[in-house]
């Protein structure tokens, strides 16, 4: 049966643990639907029979510090599923709440009062607890999500219905992405949590505020946190960016050209800074082809190229911090 984790700090708290090893195969996905569920609100997955024999689910539940009223750190990793949020599982809810999701692998599409946002690995997006929404997790084979819930009384509500894909905001939307991942990183490593709890909350809300509707002269500015949001999916490009922010490639190659740049060095240039810290991380370093990989080439030598001619170094000389 599953354990509770050991607290490896005197402030940690530890989660709570569901995991559908806990029961016969066969009875997995039951398990997860009316128990596990239960930890976040009321929710309901939905999946294909055929597909339940082989379901696997795990969710660690963090509670944020100020206690239940606080809301709840949920990480989730499970099978691909879709997940329904309709009147009913509303009426039953204790507490109304935002979900802020940091997508950890697989994609999210978000679909909640008439619009649909996807979220991929490493963006962070807001829905609304209150609102029916269906979240569908089928375009990969698995999921591994971060969903803080976040009551309604910490964040105004100054922002248009609907999910918000909060790593877009061209001025907070890099820090909220870096406050999601410092507070889930220290979360699993049980160590106190008040203090990027409340710098978390403080930059979804200054990132939600204005949310869905961009100053009429700030299409450089999304177009910079276009390329910022999708920079290592690779072959994302000009038409894709156009599409995303609903404007024309035309445009954005004259709004570029305003600032003496253009898509594709502000693409490249976004990638090989990526690659620059990726090379220079502490810890357990990538290869070069993996760090290509990693932020948007499909071929390491042409990310060899670009990098040289940027940096003046090789990817391994830069690495070895010579020049």
């Amino acid at each position: 049966m599953t354990q509770h984790a050991a607290p490896v700090t005197e402030s940690a708290s530890p989660p709570r643990v569901w995991d559908t090893r806990d029961v016969a195969p066969g009875e997995a996905f039951d398990y997860y639907r009316e128990g596990i569920c239960a930890a976040f609100m009321p929710l309901r997955p939905e999946l294909g029979r055929e597909a339940r024999a082989t379901f696997r689910a795990g969710v660690h539940s963090h509670e944020m510090p100020g206690g239940e009223q606080a809301g709840a750190l949920n990480i989730v990793s499970a099978r691909s599923h879709s997940v329904l949020r309709t009147g009913a599982e509303i009426a039953s809810s204790p507490m109304p709440c935002w979900y802020v999701n940091l997508q950890l692998g697989g994609l999210c599409a978000i679909t909640q009062a008439g619009r649909t946002v996807a979220l991929h690995p490493g963006e962070v997006g807001l829905f609304d607890s209150d609102a029916p929404f269906t979240l569908d997790h089928s375009r990969r084979s698995g999921l591994r999500v971060a969903s803080l819930m976040v009551p309604k009384s910490a964040i105004p509500a100054r922002f248009a219905p609907g999910p918000h894909r909060l790593s877009d905001h061209p001025v907070y939307g890099a820090l909220c992405l870096e406050a999601a991942r410092a507070l889930t990183d220290t979360a699993q490593r049980q160590g106190p949590l008040a203090g990027l709890h409340a710098v978390f909350l403080k930059l979804v809300g200054l990132a939600a505020d204005d949310a869905g509707t961009p100053s009429p002269d700030g299409a450089t500015l999304r177009i910079h946190a276009a390329i910022r949001a999708n920079a290592a999916r690779p072959g994302w490009s000009l038409a894709d960016c156009a599409a995303e922010i609903g404007l024309s490639a035309r445009q954005i190659q004259r709004l570029l050209a305003a600032e003496d740049d253009g898509f594709a060095a502000a693409l490249s240039r976004e990638r090989l800074a990526r690659a620059a810290r990726l090379l220079r991380a502490p810890g357990r370093r990538l290869g070069i082809a993996d760090v290509a990989f990693a932020v948007g080439y499909s071929d390491p030598a042409p990310f060899a190229r670009a990098f040289r001619a940027a940096y003046g170094l090789s990817p391994g000389a830069w690495r070895r911090g010579e020049g």
